[in-house]
């Protein structure tokens, strides 16, 4: 079966009522082509991984267009795309090739191409493309290109006295475009191969790909995060094959390293890892040219990772998509710290605690108030979260809809007696989240936050610019004193050539957002839009108060608000403005 002959099993979306797949268990046995060909075969008894197999070959074209307005924007990955799939075949070849014919093997059983196998270098071919766009600036396509980095998965690793036992727990939030693919079916593999460390890993079905939340029976537990990096490669090791090298050879962070090391590595990464034999916790972070690893300060017992370098050395060249992104991931980070710090302070960390933290919405920098996007945990492309307890080998793994950390979690031991085959768990015996969001209310801020979660899913998936608008607008008219709604509607008004009511919206959201940095931001945008309404008392009643505001990351904006001073924003850039829905950002 070739990939276009799948083509018609459409994501879920946000706004279905369709209850999530059950969570299959799996579990597997021999040398990695044969455990290759049982999952296959497991999968075709069991059904639901039409959908993965089928949106793999479209992701990075999709993720690269995005809601982009104009035309060349939206043409460009459509022409590169054969250049891409080329780079992805050099790239391909340089897989262990045992797991080559582990892929091979599990997409014959299922009856699929074998060209098909290229798409598990998706994520790498994806980030790849956005550092040459940063490396080579391809003319006026490299800054829409960068712009659509959208990394956002978040861990947390503690132990000690920050965990209710003493023992370890690692969790993380896996975020990623395939909403309605990746959550709606759930799954979890466990392989004895002939050779190595038993292992198991959290998928979803039609992904036989164990680099997403990997763990073994030494308690090592590997988390991969993207990174964003001028220096990439298309030779090397792919994060498919090296999380899969990691769990399936290695017993402590030193030989994880090891591994890593081996080497060069294709793409930009953190693999944040944890061992039980070590009874601590690190990240491991590489490009293509250079591989570092950091631990936790001094004797904390915990260490966070989310999608910017913690390495000095690595740091050089390396991309920021966006003012917002910065801020972004430095908030996810200190909002995983506050946790740890509570946990500290007496409120201990239990798997379940930990997951729900995994779907908190709070600001960290004002945690008394919910956010609906930007530097929060639970995101709008929140597809897997899992907590995994090495000591007591029990992987705790969500079964709800996006974002997932919000929802249903099912607890399964590690077992590797079983025979080949699958199980479906009933979700009947899933526990729901002890505590709920302002979103997640039946309330006018549920119903907003839903348009907002089918505006980013559309987004993903490389909508045209319309619909994404509209849900943003239908978000808007449900939460009309939301500071995140009022911004991304901002933008709306911009693309529409709506100048006046894009500026009542930014200088709105002025009068109720808290948060210094996203205050800042549409501060920011107010200015510009007074500015081009030849409002230049309110131009610069906003820049004063954009100047005034105090933050580690406002510089950022500050020096764009004291630059367009003497070199405004033009109307043309105002009208073409960049809507990042997925981030919660504009511009």
């Amino acid at each position: 079966m070739k990939p276009s002959q799948i083509k018609n099993f459409p994501p879920v979306s946000v706004h279905a009522t369709t209850a999530p797949l059950p969570l299959l268990v799996v579990h597997l046995r021999g040398s990695q082509a044969q455990m290759g060909a049982q999952h296959g075969e497991i999968l075709k008894q069991h059904g639901g991984w039409q959908p993965t197999v089928a949106y793999y070959p479209t992701m990075v074209e999709q993720m690269l267009r995005g809601s982009a307005l104009r035309p060349a924007d939206r043409l460009l990955p459509s022409i590169a795309k054969p250049g891409l799939n080329a780079l992805a075949r050099r790239l391909y070849k340089h897989r262990p090739a045992d797991l080559h014919e582990r892929t091979v093997a599990f997409m014959q059983a299922l009856g699929v191409d074998g060209a098909h196998a290229q798409h598990i270098l998706a994520m790498d071919m994806f980030q790849n493309a956005i550092g040459l766009a940063g490396r080579h600036l391809l003319g006026p396509f490299s800054d829409p290109w960068i712009r659509r980095g959208v990394p956002a998965c978040s861990t947390l690793m503690a132990w000690g006295a920050a965990t209710h036992n003493g023992q370890l727990l690692h969790g993380r939030n896996f975020d990623f475009p395939g909403v309605g693919v990746w959550d709606h079916a759930p799954e979890l593999v466990f392989c004895s191969p002939d050779s190595g460390l038993r292992y198991g890993f959290a998928t979803c079905r039609g992904a036989d790909v164990a680099a997403i939340s990997g763990f073994n029976e030494a308690g090592l537990v590997v988390t991969p995060h993207t990174r964003l990096h001028k220096d990439i490669a298309f030779s090397g090791a792919a994060i498919a094959d090296l999380c899969h090298d990691i769990i399936r050879k290695c017993q402590t962070i030193a030989q994880a390293e090891a591994v890593v090391r081996e080497r060069q590595v294709a793409s930009s990464w953190g693999l944040a890892i944890s061992s039980a034999k070590d009874g601590r916790a690190a990240v491991i972070e590489a490009h293509a040219a250079a591989v570092g690893i950091t631990y936790s300060d001094g004797d904390q017992p915990w260490k966070t990772c989310t999608n910017h370098y913690l390495a000095p050395e690595l740091r050089h060249r390396e991309l920021a998509p966006a003012p917002g992104w910065t801020w972004h991931t430095h908030s996810r980070k200190k909002r995983l710290e506050q946790a740890a710090h509570a946990a500290l302070a007496g409120d201990k960390l239990t798997a379940q605690a930990l997951f729900g933290w995994l779907g908190d919405n709070h600001d960290a920098d004002l945690p008394e108030i919910e956010r609906a996007a930007g530097g929060v945990l639970a995101q709008s492309t929140g597809v897997h979260t899992v907590v995994v307890e090495p000591q007591q080998q029990v992987v705790h793994l969500s079964v709800g809809r996006c974002p997932s950390g919000r929802g249903a979690l099912q607890s399964v031991g590690w077992d590797w007696s079983q025979p080949v085959g699958g199980v479906e768990i009933s979700a009947e015996t899933a526990v729901q989240p002890s505590q709920q969001s302002l979103f997640d209310a039946s309330g006018p801020k549920g119903a907003a936050y839903r348009h907002y979660l089918r505006a980013a899913q559309l987004e993903a998936q490389g909508s045209k610019p319309k619909p994404v608008e509209d849900e943003l607008l239908l978000a808007l008219h449900a939460a009309a004193d939301d500071p995140t709604f009022l911004l991304l509607a901002g933008a709306v008004a911009l693309r529409r050539r709506e100048v006046p009511t894009a500026y009542a919206r930014f200088a709105r959201g002025t009068g109720v957002e808290r948060s210094p940095f996203p205050l800042g931001r549409l501060h920011l945008w107010a200015m510009r839009t007074a500015r081009q309404l030849g409002d230049r008392d309110g131009e610069e009643r906003h820049r004063t108060a954009l100047l005034a505001l105090q933050h580690p990351l406002v510089d950022l904006l500050q020096d764009q608000a004291r630059t367009e001073r003497d070199k405004p924003y033009s109307l043309r850039r105002l009208h073409n403005c960049p809507l990042h829905t997925l981030l919660g950002d504009i511009g």
